[in-house]
């Protein structure tokens, strides 16, 4: 590890004690790593500039050799667990958690949040620019979900889906 990447990995472990850092692991300056929450990074991710890692008092895991490139936020709140060697593009969004809305004499903000489960991305997963993953999904291993499509149910391992909302276009096997 360089100096740069070990000074990086130091300040945003003093800066939030519950960050869990694995072995090369590389955050731009430039990231932002926020606290409320608990975050795991294993080893040889890289975690580009201008993205953001907002817990928001829940968990966000991520595994080993895993890239989040530029622009991306995660919000964490209800969990989001992304597997080993998965490709984010820039400009992906996550949101684990969602807002209540049942009582229309009360304003939404003011109703609280729920989550259906958080986010599970498995292993070997290419998820294309502009991608909005939504609470409630899990993302199939070795599956591409191609950019600009917004992910509102499961989808299939080993699939390729894309649109609004995400649909099956075909299978890798």
């Amino acid at each position: 590890m360089g100096i740069s990447s070990l000074l990086t990995s130091l300040m945003f472990k003093l800066w939030n004690p519950k960050l869990e850092l694995g072995k090369n692991v590389r955050i731009d300056p430039r990231a932002f790593i926020a606290r409320g929450g608990k975050i795991n990074i294993d080893d040889d991710c890289v975690i580009r500039a201008g993205a953001m890692l907002l817990p928001s008092g829940g968990e966000i895991s991520i595994g080993k050799n895993t890239s989040i490139n530029q622009y991306t936020i995660i919000n964490g709140q209800g969990n989001v667990t992304i597997g080993n060697k998965v490709l984010i593009a820039a400009f992906v969004s996550m949101y684990a958690a969602n807002h209540k809305f049942e009582d229309p004499n009360i304003p939404i903000r003011d109703q609280g949040m729920y989550t259906k489960g958080g986010i599970k991305i498995e292993d070997d997963v290419w998820i294309g620019t502009h991608v909005v993953i939504l609470d409630g999904v899990t993302i199939g291993k070795g599956s591409i979900v191609s950019a600009g499509s917004v992910v509102t149910q499961d989808i299939e391992p080993f699939s390729i889906v894309g649109g609004v909302p995400a649909k099956l276009i075909k299978y890798r096997k």
